[in-house]
């Protein structure tokens, strides 16, 4: 019964999953985070030993450790390192086989990926220029606003007039957002409208891998309720959104290294 490791190093949580494969299928015994920071190797230890505990584990037993994220190479500890594509891509079809679609809201970055049957990547496009296509748009908003993050979903479903955000660039964005609170704009549509925002420009970059059916929506920003209705209102499709959206890239590498720690031990069977 092989144990392994995923961990995605994100730019805002650093999170990691224990994957137990027994007969024949894997599955999450324990999970774990810890807030990213300067010290890449430090933040992934700290959430690996929380997935540890959770899964009542020595960290002796791990067969391998799989990482991803933009911290990947700093951590010291990892036996293989993979693109938060390929992970995001493997997790979300592990987590819901029958989608070949996938949105990735994280905090520095939005992807799409087009997958096959098989949760092999396709196409995938990336907006990375702009924090304003981004989670941390959002924090940044949440924060001017006074807001609690935790709060965001539910208040952007109360607007009655949401009130768009035009701007591609993240400080002429937040700009927008102090005209509106001038303007006497509550923060239900205001929060809304940053939703909206979010759900047209992930539109541009859907289009252009090809979405059809179901999305499969994943990342912190999944969490929240406002920006899955503003999705599938602006977008017109169904989305889903696995449990524990926020930990599927870091399923996906264990899951991945799960799939490279049986090569290896055919090969050193072979050998033998």
């Amino acid at each position: 019964m092989p144990l392994v490791a995923g961990i995605d190093c994100g730019t805002s949580f650093t999170k990691a999953v224990v994957l137990l494969q027994e007969n024949g299928t894997p599955r999450v015994i324990g999970k774990g985070r810890a807030r990213s920071g300067v010290n890449v190797d430090e933040a992934a230890n700290q959430a690996l030993q929380q997935a540890l505990n959770d899964a009542v584990i020595n960290r002796s037993s791990l067969e391998y450790v799989s990482c991803t994220g933009f911290g990947r190479y700093g951590v010291s500890f990892r036996d293989i390192q993979v693109t938060e594509i390929t992970t995001a891509a493997r997790g979300a079809h592990f987590a819901n086989p029958a989608s070949t679609t996938i949105l990735d809201i994280g905090g520095q970055c939005t992807r799409a990926i087009g997958i096959t049957e098989t949760g092999k990547v396709k196409h995938f496009k990336s907006n990375d220029k702009c924090a304003a296509g981004s989670g941390m748009f959002i924090q940044r908003a949440a924060k001017y606003l006074e807001v609690p993050l935790e709060q965001v979903g539910d208040l952007s479903l109360r607007a009655s007039h949401p009130q768009p955000i035009s701007s591609v660039c993240a400080v002429l964005a937040e700009s927008e957002i102090i005209n509106h609170v001038s303007a006497g704009v509550t923060v239900e549509d205001i929060l809304r409208g940053i939703h909206e925002s979010l759900a047209d420009r992930a539109g541009s970059l859907l289009k252009r891998v090809e979405m059809k059916g179901d999305l499969t929506l994943i990342g912190g920003v999944a969490k929240q309720a406002g920006i899955v209705k503003a999705i599938e209102d602006r977008l017109k499709v169904r989305v889903h959104v696995p449990k524990d959206c926020d930990f599927v890239c870091a399923l996906g590498a264990a899951l991945l290294g799960l799939k490279r720690l049986a090569s290896k031990s055919t090969v050193a069977a072979e050998a033998s």
